[in-house]
């Protein structure tokens, strides 16, 4: 699924479901993917991109072959990329991320977010209510 068509889907459900009152057990899910969105920092060099990129782009596959690294994408409004990170939790992804060169050389930054089961479909599994008197 396209991340756009996840945001939209995400946004329909949260939007139909303002009207219903939530318990706080109903909306707890677990983490299961964290959204990596990453930006370079400061104008960095030709020469100093080049010297970097081969171990930046050697230990993001590795990512990926360990099952770490769900997809990429590089960015097309700025000069970054966004990563879905399979990860039980922000914490987690930060550690991954930060083993990586541009990372370690504060050349790129990420905003990272937690993401989870799709919760207001609990209320599309609930026995709907009978107005009915028996």
């Amino acid at each position: 699924m396209s991340l756009i068509r996840f945001i939209s889907l995400f946004s329909v459900f949260s939007f139909a479901m303002l009207g219903y009152s939530q318990t706080p057990s109903m909306l707890q899910v677990p983490t299961t993917k964290v959204l990596a969105i990453g930006h370079i920092v400061g104008t960095p060099t030709g020469d100093a991109m080049r010297q970097v990129m081969p171990s930046e782009v050697r230990d993001t596959v590795n990512l990926y072959l360990a099952g770490k690294l769900d997809q990429w994408f590089v960015r097309k409004d700025t000069n970054g990329v966004v990563f879905l990170l399979n990860a039980a939790s922000v914490d987690e992804a930060r550690e991954m991320l930060a083993k990586l060169p541009l990372v370690e050389s504060k050349r790129m930054e990420f905003e990272l977010i937690p993401l989870g089961p799709l919760s207001p479909l609990r209320y599309l599994l609930q026995e709907p209510k009978s107005d009915a008197k028996p």
